[in-house]
């Protein structure tokens, strides 16, 4: 009777330990899984000195693996073997050590080792499946979690393992059976249901794919994965207020690294968060200082802020890196700032760039027109405004037409320049500078006005003012108009076509620039001469 009290206690403390090891075991892969890598460390670190240390030091090494350093993950996996020579998991371990070091003997050695110390225990076929799939030897893998399911069908952890290398494949269909199997045989499981989730946001299916990322959180709210998985989802949905919420969440439920912190700051930055964004990419760069990424992002955020000297500093930091590569639009912002604060030689330059780099950015060539305009570069300024409209096959604005008209005109180009201008009365009939610039090409070409070429456009810019709502602004211009005009019929006086008319008219003409301007002494002389002219 006392032996069989003393064996039932026995069983009874064996049980409990087992049990007690599987749960510390547990708590440790949760914290692998919600990438908590640093608190796994310590946590297994911890049971070290226990019963399960051959194991511990197994998680010790695919922790190190995960964060690749190889080295270290070979040594935690030897010491794991030199513990408990008969513990397979850390022979699993090392092959895959081997197969990344195309150790391809040692591979197989350690393979066959695992697999003789516990043939029917699935989690090693699992690691030996992971090895395989690293090297994308994806039938080799399928073949081993086969093996693995022969021994235990109702295994999550197999289908959910099965599931991944179709995944992997590119399979989507069979990674969805797998994952879905796994879900059966075990509904909480949160790496199921979001790897499920993830094959279908891979086929847009997205609605189904957040029903089962929140069921995936709703089965465990810590499972950092689940939320992560939801902040890149309404990225590309372009939900970025979802997105930087559910990243938020990923960041608090999962190991902070710089990784994490640049991408959280991408997406505040796309959800037009720019201080944040600034504020967290400030700490990133104290310890990468030259991380083209993080230095872009603040240069473009301070510019979204309208913080000018800022946004130039740190652009000014982004291409002094010498191993970054720039895009279109980094030299087009840095254009931008450079021409806003007067640089234009240097913004005309960044902006031929942005060109050379992406020809499609058609605008730019009427931003670099603008600024040779400015400069007096004219034949430049006209060149560019030509690329425009010839590279995008629309008409420019009137505000690009007038300079382009202006331009040619100074550069003696008169009949495209007359054309340019009739180009914007046919744009805006009512107008009135499109037929005053068109009235001064013709003068300017017939300069003696003895052909009267302006006369038209001199008549018709006096007409469209007549009814415009914003006529005072041309009060300077009228007088320039009605005083050709006067002009022209004194020289016509002559002319019998003119014989009735000319004196009528002239007195008409002079009239209206004295009405404008009661003190113009050349209307003055002009009525007054004309008292003497028979």
């Amino acid at each position: 009777m006392l032996k069989i009290k003393i064996k039932n206690l026995l069983l009874l403390f064996l049980t409990i330990t087992l049990s007690t090891t599987a749960q510390d075991i547990s708590t440790g892969i949760k914290l692998i899984k919600n990438e908590k890598y640093s608190e796994a460390k310590k946590y297994f670190s911890s049971l070290l000195s226990g019963g399960s240390k051959a194991e511990a030091y197994f998680y010790l090494g695919e922790i190190l693996l995960i964060q690749e350093k190889l080295d270290s993950s070979k040594m935690f996996f030897q010491k794991g073997i030199d513990s408990n020579d008969e513990f397979p998991l850390n022979y699993a371990g090392m092959v895959k050590i081997n197969i990344i070091e195309g150790n391809t003997s040692e591979a197989e050695k350690n393979q066959n080792q695992a697999i003789d110390l516990e043939e029917k225990n699935p989690k090693v076929y699992i690691v030996l499946s992971e090895a395989y799939s690293k090297i994308k030897e994806f039938e080799k893998a399928i073949e081993l979690l086969d093996n693995g399911l022969k021994f235990n069908s109702q295994f999550a952890p197999t289908y959910l393992a099965l599931g991944k290398v179709y995944l992997n494949k590119g399979n989507g269909t069979d990674a969805i059976k797998n994952f879905q199997k796994a879900i059966d045989n075990d509904g909480t499981n949160p790496e199921a249901l979001s790897l499920k989730a993830k094959v279908y946001i891979l086929i847009n299916n997205n609605s189904d794919a957040i029903s089962l990322l929140n069921e995936a959180i709703k089965s465990d709210t810590s499972y950092s994965p689940a939320y992560h998985e939801l902040a890149e989802l309404n990225a590309t949905l372009k939900d970025y207020s979802k997105a930087a919420e559910y990243f938020t969440k990923y960041m608090e439920t999962s190991g902070v690294t710089l990784e994490k912190q640049k991408r959280y700051a991408q997406i505040l930055y796309l959800n037009k968060e720019y201080q944040k964004a600034i504020d967290i990419l400030k700490e990133v760069n104290k310890i990468e200082p030259n991380n083209a990424s993080s230095i872009r992002i603040i240069a473009y955020s301070y510019l979204r802020l309208n913080d000018t000297e800022n946004s130039m500093s740190y652009f000014q930091q982004l291409f002094e890196i010498p191993s970054a590569e720039f895009s279109a639009t980094d030299y087009e912002n840095y254009a931008d700032l450079l021409s806003e604060t007067g640089n234009d030689s240097l913004a005309i330059e960044n902006y031929a760039k942005s060109l050379s780099l992406d020809s499609s950015k058609v605008e730019l060539h009427a931003k670099m027109a603008a600024l040779y305009f400015k400069n007096k570069k004219y034949s430049e300024a006209a060149k560019e405004y030509f690329l425009k409209e010839q590279l995008t096959g629309k008409k420019l604005s009137l505000r690009e037409y007038f300079d382009l008209g202006t331009a040619l005109t100074v550069t003696g180009q008169f009949v495209e320049a007359d054309s340019i201008f009739g180009e914007i009365s046919k744009i805006k009939p009512d107008l009135p500078l499109g037929y005053l610039m068109r009235a001064r090409v013709q003068s300017t070409v017939d300069s003696t006005q003895e052909l009267g070429l302006a006369k038209p456009y001199y008549e018709k810019f006096i007409e469209v003012v007549s009814v415009s709502s914003d006529s005072a602004k041309y009060m300077k211009d009228l007088v320039e108009a009605n005083s050709y005009l006067g002009y022209h019929y004194f020289l016509m006086k002559d002319d019998p076509a003119y014989k009735l008319i000319w004196r009528e008219n002239y007195k008409k003409y002079w009239e209206k620039v004295l009405a404008l301007e009661p003190e113009n002494q050349q209307a003055k002389d002009a009525l007054e001469g004309l008292k003497n002219i028979k």
